[in-house]
């Protein structure tokens, strides 16, 4: 009797777990589909499968992606899918519905474009997970490339990525550092440290894949220097920073607003040092769903181009749009600008508000009597005479469209109901 209930008992789980086996697999084998599919809608790529072998346990393909009308492939993706719910893995023991893994090998035309030597059969390891939940995580891993000739050097750190996320792609978690590449040869030399990116964000509207996707949340972008020579030219760039913060409009769930934070912390070029260098943009009363069809056209524009279609009826349905974007009433402020010159910080402030109420759609010159426009800006007079722009400068002062003040040149100009003022007159045209 007991060997009887321990047979029923592992009958019973061998069932369920190959059900599961095979759930797994159904749902598995969609993941191939949904890329292929994905592949041809949203990218200038033509993807096929080359070879597929199926297995109880995991599947082998090879996807050749075609660009344009090319007869030979531009890369293939060489990938295995593990069915779960219990897979063993290049990242461990896991518990889910399947796993998947990437190899990307370039073609044949691809590899002639490649300097001789250089070794790119193994420069990812790409993962991505189901958990029975329905989250998705993924992990690239970018090996980095060191290689020199007679023509000159390069070498590329590794780097990681990772992601959570969902099949969806609601809600998006992304991190991602890379501590960057030299290049150099025998005009020039390039270097780039300290690349990261991250993401918190979650799906308002539209699709990612597809390009037209709006989300709401953080996502910050930030590298530690770039440096260029060219010769006797040198370009420097240092602490720099893009952050962007997007939330929905609590009393109009139709509504987007946009805060955009840039800082450099130096910036040289050409002899000049600008330190401590910051904007500060922000939108409100975004109309979302006009921004989303300003997406899905600009979607359409860009693959028309790509394959070399006529482009030129998207711009009128641009400009239709935009004209729809500005109905809503938005408002753009710019803050806490400047650039910071050895002689005084460059300062400026700018508000524009669109009143709704005075916009005819029919009329786009009603835009005009409905734009209310303030600017503020203000400068080191001893910078601009350093540049010998100093007879620029006096010549501006005549025409009213700069004043000095002591040592600061300034400047205020506004725009309401369709007159433009500079500095408390009408400006001369």
């Amino acid at each position: 009797m007991k060997k009887l209930l321990i047979g029923v008992v592992v009958v019973v789980l061998a069932a369920a777990y190959f059900g599961a086996l095979f759930t797994a697999k159904s749902i598995a084998q969609d993941v191939f589909n949904q890329e292929i599919a994905k592949i041809n809608e949203t990218s200038p790529f033509k993807a096929v499968i080359a070879e597929q072998n199926d297995g109880l346990f995991a599947t082998n393909v090879t996807i050749d992606l075609f660009d344009g009308n090319d007869q030979e492939a531009a890369l293939h993706l060489q990938q295995k899918l593990s069915y779960g719910p219990v897979l063993f893995t290049e990242e461990g023991f896991k518990l889910g519905w399947y796993f998947l893994g990437t190899d990307i090998l370039p073609g044949a035309s691809v590899r002639s474009d490649l300097p001789p030597g250089l070794n790119v059969d193994d420069l990812f390891d790409i993962y991505f997970f189901s958990g029975f939940s329905g989250a998705i995580e993924g992990d690239l891993y970018f090996k980095g490339i060191d290689f020199s000739d007679e023509n000159g050097s390069i070498a590329v750190a590794k780097a990681e990525l990772h992601v959570d996320t969902d099949v969806a792609l609601k809600d998006l978690v992304v991190d991602a550092n890379w501590p960057g590449f030299t290049f150099t040869d025998s005009r020039q030399r390039m270097e780039l440290q300290g690349v990261n990116l991250t993401v918190d964000q979650t799906l308002v509207t539209g699709e990612a894949l597809a390009g037209t996707a709006i989300y709401s949340g953080e996502a910050s972008y930030s590298v530690n220097k770039f440096e260029m020579e060219q010769g006797p030219m040198v370009m420097l760039m240092k602490d720099m920073m893009v952050k962007a913060i997007t939330d929905v409009d609590p009393a109009d769930q139709n509504s987007m607003n946009l805060a955009i934070e840039m800082k450099a912390g130096e910036v040289s070029a050409s002899g000049q040092s600008f330190k401590d260098n910051s904007i500060n943009l922000y939108m409100n009363q975004l109309d979302i769903p006009v921004m989303q069809q300003l997406g899905e056209v600009s979607q359409k524009m860009q693959t028309a181009m790509a394959t070399g279609m006529d482009a030129s009826g998207y711009n009128q349905q641009l400009m239709g749009l935009m004209m729809k974007l500005v109905q809503k009433g938005p408002s753009m402020e710019l803050k806490d600008t400047q650039i910071g010159t050895p002689e005084g910080a460059i300062k400026a402030e700018m508000k524009v508000v669109v009143d709704a109420n005075k916009i005819d759609p029919k009329m786009p010159m009603s835009m005009m009597a409905a734009v209310d426009a303030k600017l503020d800006a203000e400068g080191p007079e001893a910078f601009f005479n350093k540049l010998g722009l100093a007879p620029m400068i006096d010549q501006y002062v005549q025409m009213n469209f700069v004043v000095k003040d002591n040592g600061t040149l300034r400047v205020n100009a506004t725009f309401k109901d369709g007159m433009p003022m500079v500095n408390g007159q009408p400006m001369r045209m």
